[in-house]
């Protein structure tokens, strides 16, 4: 596990226990989740001015948030460097402090499939498409991506391009034997 994911088992939020939030039919395997928020990187559509951008759209504190500035759709891009086991995208909105800001309408696009499975993705884009009492500008207090602490897809596991017959025949060595492995075979992805 790298040093930036975090458990969500063990993490809060601004002291509020979050991960309760998850729901209960999540596929064992799949747990427990990670935090890989910070294996991103993100940009927004727009902000309002110093203070109230992609930095505190990821702090800790929900007194914080991201301000929009413009007319909407309002967009938060989170881009990871490789395709990623994602399960959940959670959110923080505040009505009784944000009123007219609050979204209440958005959409997720991660171009995939419905399951209670985690989806693999590069790219999520959140799209804010109308504001609580037509509001203009958007705020959003918090923001997290979960994934699963272990992916379902190992790069080891691929495809083995060679003579006939020999994917038949493969067995897998041992962990200490894959540069061996990668430097004898051609993986295909």
């Amino acid at each position: 596990m790298e040093t930036d994911d975090q458990d969500v088992r063990v993490t809060a939020l601004n002291g509020y226990d979050w991960p309760v939030a998850l729901p209960k039919n999540i596929h064992e395997a799949d747990l427990p989740m990670r935090d890989i928020s910070f294996q991103a990187v993100w940009t927004v559509s727009s902000c309002k001015s110093e203070g109230n951008g992609i930095h505190e759209l990821l702090h800790d504190s929900v007194d914080k948030y991201w301000q929009s500035d413009g007319p909407q759709p309002h967009t938060v891009t989170i881009e990871f460097p490789r395709k990623t086991d994602i399960s959940f995208v959670m959110m923080y909105l505040d009505f009784k402090n944000d009123e007219s800001y609050t979204p209440s309408k958005f959409l997720i696009d991660l171009r995939s499939r419905r399951t209670n499975r985690p989806s693999r993705a590069m790219v999520i884009q959140l799209q804010v498409v109308h504001n609580h009492q037509n509001g203009r500008d958007t705020h959003i207090r918090h923001i997290r991506v979960l994934g699963p602490s272990r992916s379902r897809f190992v790069s080891h596991a691929r495809l083995h391009a060679g003579r006939p017959g020999a994917v038949d025949d493969f067995v897998l060595p041992p962990v200490s034997d894959l540069n061996k492995l990668i430097s004898s075979c051609m993986a295909i992805r």
